[in-house]
């Protein structure tokens, strides 16, 4: 049986330590490679990442902790995450599209830290 491929999503969130840089690449290194392991991904089968950080975290880019995995030739793009009153606050959020033979229900979404709590919402 051929296994086909498509795009999926995979949703990842966790929360950094504190607003220094540092806080902030630990904190996605560690999101971004359980999302890898658990879900088998392949860097070359990336097609972008989009990632959001809460405006209580601006010091520095999450994309950067990609980069640092070598993640050097996939598109990836920040952005802050809307301020809503009474939120998590210093959460990152992912979102990597890659092309997998998962089918959509044997994607495994990763939440670690403090983010466990927004699996209910």
């Amino acid at each position: 049986m051929k296994m086909t491929t498509a795009v999926r999503g995979i949703r990842g969130a966790t929360t950094a330590n504190g607003n220094r840089a540092d806080d902030i690449y630990d904190a996605t290194r560690e999101l971004l490679n359980e999302m890898v392991d658990s879900n088998q991904i392949e860097t070359k089968d990336i097609v972008s990442v989009l990632f959001s950080a809460t405006p209580d975290l601006n010091s520095a880019f999450p994309a950067r902790a990609a980069r640092e995995l070598g993640w050097t030739e996939v598109p990836l793009f920040c952005h802050v995450e809307i301020d809503v009153p009474g939120s998590l606050q210093r959460c990152i959020r992912v979102l990597v599209l890659v092309n997998t033979t998962l089918e959509q229900d044997q994607v495994e979404h990763i939440y670690l830290k403090e983010t466990v709590k927004l699996r209910d919402l």
